[in-house]
């Protein structure tokens, strides 16, 4: 996991205005459940709390910010970021 504050988001806007961000949003149940179900990884279930500690949510302003909803399940997940991707790539090639 990295860290996910507005600060760091800034510097690495900094000198790249094709930037794009993709936040993939879940809650602390489902992301914990996950990581319990994870075998042989190092990120214990415990570890998760520092990072939503520090988790700072983009907020609206954030306009280089894309939402990638991680409830549904991971195929599901996959082809709406690719899709996500794509019609990021599409907009800013116009």
């Amino acid at each position: 996991m990295f860290r996910v504050e507005k600060k760091y988001r800034d510097i690495l806007r900094d000198g790249n205005q094709h930037l794009s961000f993709l936040y993939l949003a879940g809650d602390f149940k489902l992301i914990e459940d996950r990581l319990k179900k994870r075998k042989n990884h190092f990120f214990k279930p415990n570890m998760l709390v520092s990072q939503f500690d520090t988790l700072e949510v983009p907020s609206n302003d954030e306009k280089d910010v894309y939402v990638i909803d991680i409830k549904p399940p991971l195929a599901e997940v996959i082809d709406n970021t690719v899709k996500l991707i794509e019609k990021i790539i599409t907009k800013k090639n116009r």
